[in-house]
C-alpha cells in the first residue's frame, strides 16, 4: 500500500459486497452503478484494506427496501451527502476526506495491468473461432472441434461460483494471483499441445483462470475506488474486454496464416503476462475479506461438495453432446451411459442443494431459491438465448466464408468484424438504453425481434449463391439482439431483487451467461459435424475418400482433401457444407423465438423511474 489506513470505523457502502459472486462480463457496459441498490455496513480498518466478516455475499444490515430511492440509494446516504459529510470508502480503500489510497504512478501501473489482463480474457474468448480448421489439421480429432471452443466456457462455468466464495474469503491479492498463473498454465498448454486432448484441457485451465481474472478486476475496482469514480473504473474493464473479444478472430487468424502458426494465438497470453506479472505481485494491493478467522473456518463456509457436483453436471453434458454421433455412435451404449450419468449427477446436486447436504442453505453454491421468482428464471432464459445467438454466429460464420469464399483465416476473421464489433458497441449502449426506455420488458422484446429478424433469413440465405453484404447484414441484425440482451440482465436483476438476495441474482446470470455459451456451442457443434459429414459423404460417395478425411474436411476449406477438389465436385462438397450450416444456425432464431416469449411473459415493472417492488 501507499500508506496504511487508520484504525478507524467507517461506514461503507460497499459495492464489492455483493459482487463477491461477479457479474460477468456483465455490468461493465454503460450503466451508472450508483443505481444499483447497495446496502450500508460497518467495518473496522486497520494496516491493510478489509472488508465485512461475512463469507456468503449477503449484507451484514438488510437494508428496508422502503429505504431505497428510485436512483436505487438509500435514504440514509441522501440525507448524508445533503449533509455534507464525507463520502464512504469502499473496504478501507479511502479514508474520511482522503479518497483513494492508491494515487500517481502506482494507480496507473495497477490499472493498466488488470486491464491488459481482461483484454487477453476478452482476447481468448473469442480466439479460438478462427483456428479451428489449422488445429484439426494439425491434431487431428475433428469429432473434439466443439470443445476447442466449448470448453474455456467450460472452465469458467465450473468455477465461477466457487470463485466468488474465495475472492470474498482469502486474501484477494493472492486470489487473483492464482488465476493469473492458471490462465498462463492453460495458455502455455494450448500452445504447446501434442494433442487434442492437451489442448482441450489446456482450454479448460484458461477458462478457469480467465473468470478469476475478470471477477478479480471486477472486485479489485469496486474496492479501490471512490463511489463518484467507480463506474468508469469498472465500465473500462468492459471496454477492454471488448477489445479483446474483437481482436481475437483477428489475432487468432493472422496467427494461423503466419509462420508462426495457431500456437502463438496462445503463446501471446505468456508474453503479454509476463509483462504483467510483477505488477500484481508489487503493485497490487493486500485486501483481506475476513481477519480473525482460521483459515479451517473459512473453509468450513466452502460448499466442496456443490463445486464438485455443479463441474460433474457441466462436464457430463459436454461429454454426451461432443461424443454421441462423433466418436460414439448413438445407440453405443457408452453414449447411453454418459447421458444417464450426466442425469444422475444433475439429479444429485438439485438434491444437495435444495437438502443442503454438507452445507448450509446460506452457504450453498446454487442460488436454487430464485428459481421460484418468474423474473429472475425468465431473465435467465433470455441471458442464455442471447448468448447462444452470439456464439453460434463467432463460431461458425468464419467457417462458412472459408468454404464459400476460400478465405484464409486471416480473411475470414476480418468478416467477422462488422458483427463482433456491433455486438460490442450495443452491449456498450445497453445500459443508457435501458436508463431511456425504463421497462426492461420492451429492451427484452426489441432484443428478440432482431434475433428472428436476423437469424430467421439467415438460415435462408446462408448458402453459396448469397452476396457477402447479404451475410454482413444479416449478421448485423443478431448483434444488435445479442448485445442489448447479453449482459441486461445483471442490472435487472440487482435492481428487482431485495439488497440481501442481489449477490445471488448476479450468481443465476453468471450461470446462465457462461452455461449457455457451453450449452449453445455442444449442441452447435453437435449439429453441424453430424450434419456436414452426413452431407458431404453423400456428395464425395464413390471418389474413394475415407471417412477420417471428410471428418476432417469439415473443419475448414483448407483441409488436403477441399483443396484436391476442384470443378462441379467442390461445389457439390461446399453445397452440403453449407446446408449443414443453415441446420445450425437454426438456433439463432429459435433463441430468438424463445427470448420474444420469455420477454412477453415478464412484468411490465419500471426501473430507474419508479421504484421497484423487490423481491416479488
Amino acid at each position: 500500500m501507499d500508506s496504511a489506513v487508520g484504525s478507524t470505523e467507517v461506514p461503507v457502502t460497499n459495492t464489492a459486497h455483493w459482487w463477491n459472486n461477479g457479474p460477468f462480463k456483465s455490468t461493465y457496459f454503460a450503466f451508472n452503478y450508483s443505481s444499483i441498490p447497495v446496502p450500508a455496513t460497518r467495518m473496522s480498518t486497520s494496516g491493510d484494506h478489509v472488508l465485512p466478516n461475512r463469507s456468503d455475499g449477503h449484507p451484514e444490515q438488510e437494508v428496508n427496501p422502503g429505504s431505497i430511492d428510485t436512483r436505487g440509494r438509500s435514504v440514509e446516504k441522501e440525507e448524508e451527502d445533503e449533509q455534507g459529510l464525507p463520502e464512504s470508502s469502499p473496504a478501507g480503500t479511502e479514508s474520511k476526506g482522503n479518497g483513494r489510497t492508491i494515487r500517481g504512478f502506482r494507480w496507473l501501473i495497477v490499472c493498466t495491468s488488470l486491464y491488459i489482463t481482461c483484454t487477453l480474457y476478452g482476447l481468448d474468448t473469442t480466439i479460438a473461432a478462427d483456428v479451428q480448421g489449422p488445429v484439426v489439421e494439425n491434431l487431428g480429432h475433428v469429432e473434439q472441434l466443439a470443445w476447442v471452443g466449448a470448453g474455456f466456457p467450460l472452465g469458467s462455468v465450473c468455477v465461477i461460483l466457487l470463485l466468488g466464495t474465495l475472492y470474498n474469503t482469502f486474501n484477494m491479492k493472492w486470489n487473483f494471483i492464482t488465476t493469473v498463473v492458471l490462465f498462463e498454465a492453460g495458455s502455455a498448454l494450448c500452445g504447446a499441445a501434442p494433442s487434442m486432448s492437451a489442448l482441450i484441457v489446456g482450454r479448460v485451465l484458461a477458462g478457469a483462470g480467465g473468470s478469476g481474472i475478470y471477477l478479480g478486476s471486477l472486485q479489485y475496482f469496486a474496492v479501490m475506488t471512490t463511489e463518484k469514480e467507480r463506474g468508469l473504473y469498472m465500465s473500462l474493464i468492459g471496454a477492454f474486454w471488448g477489445l479483446g473479444a474483437v481482436l481475437g478472430p483477428v489475432i487468432g487468424g493472422a496467427f494461423a496464416v503466419s509462420a508462426a502458426t495457431w500456437r502463438w494465438a496462445f503463446y501471446i497470453n505468456l508474453v503479454i503476462g509476463a509483462v504483467s506479472a510483477p505488477a500484481f505481485v508489487f503493485c497490487l494491493p493486500s485486501i483481506h475479506p475476513m481477519q480473525g478467522v482460521s483459515i479451517r473456518d473459512r473453509l468450513a463456509t466452502i460448499d466442496f461438495l456443490g463445486v464438485v457436483l455443479n463441474a460433474g453436471v457441466w462436464v457430463s453434458f459436454l461429454l454426451a453432446f461432443t461424443m454421441a454421433g462423433g466418436q460414439w455412435p448413438w445407440n453405443d451404449g457408452r453414449t447411453i451411459a454418459t447421458f444417464i450419468v450426466f442425469g444422475v449427477v444433475l439429479v444429485v446436486f438439485f438434491l444437495q442443494q435444495y437438502f443442503a447436504v454438507f452445507t448450509t442453505p446460506r452457504q450453498r453454491l446454487f442460488p436454487g431459491h430464485l428459481l421460484l421468482n418468474r423474473t429472475q428464471v425468465l431473465l435467465y432464459i433470455v441471458t442464455a438465448a442471447g448468448t447462444t445467438a452470439l456464439f453460434v454466429v463467432v463460431y461458425y460464420i468464419p467457417i462458412y466464408f472459408q468454404f464459400v469464399n476460400n478465405d484464409q483465416a486471416l480473411m475470414a476473421a476480418v468478416r467477422l468484424l462488422p458483427f463482433v464489433v456491433v455486438a460490442v458497441a450495443v452491449n456498450l449502449l445497453s445500459g443508457s438504453f435501458l436508463h431511456f426506455i425504463k421497462v426492461y420488458m420492451v429492451l427484452y422484446v426489441i432484443a428478440g425481434i432482431f434475433l428472428v429478424a436476423g437469424g430467421g433469413p439467415l438460415v435462408v440465405y446462408l448458402n453459396p449463391s448469397s452476396t457477402t453484404g447479404t451475410i454482413y447484414g444479416l449478421t448485423v441484425l443478431v448483434a444488435v439482439g445479442s448485445g442489448l440482451s447479453m449482459v441486461t440482465s445483471f442490472t435487472v436483476a440487482s435492481l428487482t431483487l431485495k439488497p440481501d438476495n442481489a449477490g445471488a441474482g448476479i450468481s443465476l446470470q453468471n450461470v446462465a451467461q457462461i452455461g449457455g455459451q457451453v450449452i449453445a456451442l455442444a449442441i452447435a457443434g453437435q449439429i453441424y459435424q453430424s450434419t456436414a459429414t452426413r452431407n458431404l459423404s453423400t456428395a464425395l460417395s464413390g471418389n474413394g475418400f475415407s471417412d477420417q478425411e471428410i471428418q476432417g474436411a469439415v473443419a475448414g476449406a483448407q483441409s488436403t482433401l477441399f483443396e484436391s477438389l476442384d470443378g462441379e465436385m467442390r461445389n457439390k462438397a461446399i453445397q452440403a457444407i453449407t446446408e449443414a450450416m443453415q441446420m445450425t444456425f437454426v438456433l439463432v432464431p429459435v433463441a430468438g423465438g424463445v427470448m420474444l416469449i420469455a420477454a412477453l411473459c415478464m412484468k411490465r415493472e419500471k426501473l430507474f423511474g419508479k421504484a421497484v417492488a423487490v423481491g416479488a
